[in-house]
């Protein structure tokens, strides 16, 4: 029985072990099953977040690139944008600032002037700079402009600011002004730059410049106003001469505009038919005959009266209104010279003077013969006078020029001989008629013996050349009786007549022996 029990207990026993064996085994599946499933779940889960981060690496090489590339364009922007503005604020031939740099610069400088300080505008201006262009071609213009633009440099020190204003004009900005003293001297560095020559085309050219100057505050407190007055004063330089420098008054803008209503009127006056010739006499004082007239043009202005060439003719050379007005002029003196022509004084001569601008017109030819077809005159009878400035600016087509209208019987005369170069070398060269001794040597040469040498050298000169002379400015009856010793034929001036109209002209005509 005992046995049994024992037995019992032990299957019993095995029983029970066996049952917790096989929960042990069933949990432990349960378990293995469990984290089999988080197994799968986290593998799941990791290659989620796998693909994440593919796509957030690729989102973040996408965003690099496109970093990169934005960037990339921001510098060309950012480039674009300096060159824009260098555009904006450099002049492109000479790398100057321009005007617009200028203006900010100046309206910069007046806002945080000081009571005590002032500062100086120098403006300058290039002398008959459009006579560069118009002869030699604007590449030449501009390579002068870049060689101006380097002389000045050297000149400058830190306070001063250079800029180019616009075509032949430059403009410096000085700042920390100490006494006037200096910055005359600073003007007088910059004149000196322009004494030496500038070689354009192989060829060395002297340039002049005009200046003007101002003070801010005292000439302005804008810089509109500083950069009007300075111009004004500029353009006063000019009409002092050129190759100066003028300090700018109150009283110049006044006189600019009046310029400016001389010049509106100047071109009504050819359209309102308001110009006259005059007609002063040129007589051969050997056998005491009238032989031509020189025709002086005057302005019968509605208001202002009777106007000589000095008040306006150099407004008509700077806005071109020379060209038509000078074309009249010569039609009008040939219409003139057929009148008288036709009433028998056939041996009169008729004289015009050329302005430069109208000598170098490229039509001045053609304009010429227009002229002498449509009036009928004889071209042997018609005197052109050119100074020597002008017949110098450009030899070559000066001679040129000459030689196609003594073709045709077209007579060339210098005017204001011995105040130029007067110098044999380009006289022998240009086939002209005549050489007209200037007024100023006989207003002191009764007096002056130094004058009267230089008269018989002239005279000297000329004869050797088959020249003849004509002396200008005879007032008095001593003058004719020196040009005589001096074996000068040929005179014109008051003591004969002054330049008169066309009836008092024919007045003079018929109280002489010309008629034939």
């Amino acid at each position: 029985m005992s046995k049994f029990m024992s037995n019992n207990m032990l299957l019993f026993m095995i029983l029970v072990s066996s049952s917790v064996i096989l929960m042990f085994l069933v949990l432990s599946l349960i378990n293995i099953f469990k984290l089999k499933k988080k197994l799968t779940a986290s593998k799941q889960e990791n290659e989620k977040i796998n693909e994440e981060y593919k796509k957030l690496k690729l989102m973040h090489k996408d965003t690099l690139a496109s970093y990169y590339a934005l960037n990339t364009r921001y510098e060309e922007l950012y480039k674009t944008n300096e060159n824009i503005k260098k555009l904006a604020y450099t002049d492109y031939l000479t790398e100057l600032p321009n005007r617009t740099a200028l203006v900010e610069m100046l309206d910069n400088i007046l806002l945080t002037l000081r009571k005590e300080e002032f500062i100086g505008i120098m403006d300058i201006d290039i002398d008959n700079f459009k006579i560069i262009n118009d002869t030699l071609g604007h590449s030449y213009g501009d390579e002068l402009l870049i060689d101006v633009t380097h002389r000045i440099k050297q000149v400058l020190d830190e306070n001063d600011y250079l800029a180019r204003f616009g075509g032949d004009e430059f403009v410096i900005l000085t700042q920390n002004l100490k006494d006037m003293a200096s910055y005359e001297e600073k003007i007088r560095k910059i004149r000196n730059v322009f004494s030496y020559p500038f070689v354009l085309s192989t060829k060395e050219y002297f340039i002049t410049v005009s200046i003007g100057v101002a003070f801010a505050p005292k000439d302005g407190k804008t810089s509109q106003a500083l950069i009007k007055n300075v111009d004004s004063a500029m353009y006063m330089a000019k009409a002092n001469g050129k190759n100066t420098y003028t300090y700018f008054e109150d009283s110049y803008n006044q006189m600019l505009t009046d310029k400016i209503e001389l010049q509106s009127e100047l071109r009504r006056a050819i359209e309102n038919e308001e110009f006259v010739l005059f007609y002063q006499a040129q007589m051969d004082i050997s056998k005491k005959k009238l032989v031509g007239f020189e025709a002086l043009i005057r302005w019968n202005h509605p208001i202002k009266g009777l106007l000589n060439p000095v008040d306006f003719i150099y407004l008509a050379e700077e806005s071109g209104l020379i060209i038509p007005i000078g074309k009249w002029a010569l039609k009008c003196a040939c219409k003139q010279l057929k009148e008288w022509s036709d009433m028998g004084y056939t041996d009169i001569t008729m004289s015009v003077n050329l302005s430069a601008r109208q000598f170098r017109d490229e039509n001045f030819v053609q304009t010429i013969l227009e002229i002498i077809e449509e009036t009928g005159i004889d071209p042997s009878r018609l005197e052109l006078e050119i100074t020597e400035s002008i017949a110098l600016d450009n030899l070559e087509y000066t001679i040129e020029v000459i030689k196609e209208l003594n073709k045709i019987g077209v007579k060339f005369s210098l005017d204001d001989f011995g105040t130029g170069y007067s110098a044999m070398s380009y006289l022998k060269r240009l086939p002209i008629s005549n050489v007209k001794i200037d007024k100023s040597f006989l207003d002191t040469v009764l007096e002056d013996t130094t004058d009267q040498k230089i008269i018989q050298a002239i005279i000297n000169l000329a004869y050797n050349l088959d020249l003849q002379v004509i002396a200008e400015g005879v007032e008095q009856l001593e003058h004719e009786q020196l040009l005589q010793r001096l074996n000068c034929n040929m005179a014109q001036g008051y003591l004969y007549s002054k330049p008169v109209p066309k009836e008092k002209a024919e007045d003079l005509l018929n109280s002489s022996d010309l008629m034939k």
